[in-house]
């Protein structure tokens, strides 16, 4: 069963503890809450974020759609575009959740220095076993 680790960074997210079990119950358990959309990986190795529904009008529209593939921000709507930003670690099956980014979550001139800095300063040194983060359950 794979593990769910809470970096200090991640902390810091206003109702963490609440996101981290929608989390955990969408990896370990296969459900997949209200709130979370399109999960695909970043262009930065071992790291991936889930789009958020951020208002309850975006949820709405996502219940309507089958495919979590299609559960995204509306492009013309930056200020609700948000995603939880997750690395994986496939030798050790486990998942490290990072941070929230947004709004204009797809901005890369707003976003990329901030995702290139957890990159290296957490999530490759994590990969590698640096540092280790506590499991959700701890």
């Amino acid at each position: 069963m794979p593990a769910v680790k809470i970096s200090a960074l991640f902390e810091e997210t206003q109702n963490w503890k609440n996101i981290a079990a929608h989390f955990y119950n969408y990896k370990v358990c296969g459900e997949l809450p209200a709130i979370f959309g399109r999960d695909e990986k970043l262009d930065l190795s071992d790291m991936c974020h889930i789009h958020l529904a951020s208002t309850a009008e975006t949820q709405a529209r996502w219940t309507q759609i089958g495919r979590q593939y299609y559960r995204t921000a509306l492009t013309e709507d930056p200020d609700k575009d948000f995603w939880l930003i997750y690395a994986y670690d496939d030798f050790k099956d486990a998942y490290l959740l990072l941070t929230i980014i947004g709004p204009d979550a797809h901005s890369r001139k707003e976003w990329g220095s901030f995702l290139r800095t957890i990159h290296s300063n957490i999530v490759q040194p994590w990969v590698v076993g640096k540092i280790i983060f506590p499991d959700l359950d701890d």
